[in-house]
């Protein structure tokens, strides 16, 4: 995971904004994936996916609302999460809440750094709640997964694959 500099709480306010929004993004365009490639249930999870980090994203929001957060430019942005190595035209719900867990465990991990740092204690309190927030959805995600089959092996061979038009 990429070393990422927090040095006060309107740092950690911007960064925390920064990952939940990119995940909404990306779990709403998986979801419009999975519509394109027809796998509902999976475009339902990312929808649910999505809808979940936009409460989360709106607390956020409302902890930064006295406090002038700076700019985050792309190229600064380092969150080293798990969200595009597993996409799968053909993946399950269990493998979407999988996908999900790890980006949850990702963020936990990120936020353990944070407050393990040395910065203030009341960014060190925030940093702490977010890690647990993190802890919390993810436990919330694996009791979900637990709700669908592992899939079987072989669960990605089609046997009439897209086709690539030149």
């Amino acid at each position: 995971m990429s070393e990422i500099s927090i040095l006060s709480k309107a740092d950690l306010l911007a960064r925390t904004l920064t990952m939940l929004s990119e995940t909404v993004d990306r779990y709403e365009l998986f979801a419009d994936q999975m519509d394109v490639v027809n796998n509902p249930e999976a475009a339902d999870i990312f929808r649910w996916l999505a809808e979940k980090q936009n409460n989360r994203t709106q607390v956020v929001e409302s902890l930064s609302k006295d406090t002038e957060l700076p700019h985050i430019s792309p190229w600064d942005y380092n969150w080293d999460d798990a969200i595009n190595t597993s996409a799968h035209y053909m993946m399950t719900p269990y493998h979407t809440l999988s996908l999900a867990i790890a980006v949850e465990q990702s963020a936990a991990k990120l936020f353990l750094q944070i407050e393990q740092s040395e910065i203030s204690s009341d960014v060190k309190k925030m940093a702490h709640g977010f890690a647990r927030e993190a802890n919390d959805f993810c436990a919330q995600l694996e009791k979900k997964r637990r709700e669908y089959p592992m899939p079987e092996k072989g669960w990605d061979e089609d046997h009439d694959p897209p086709l690539m038009l030149e």
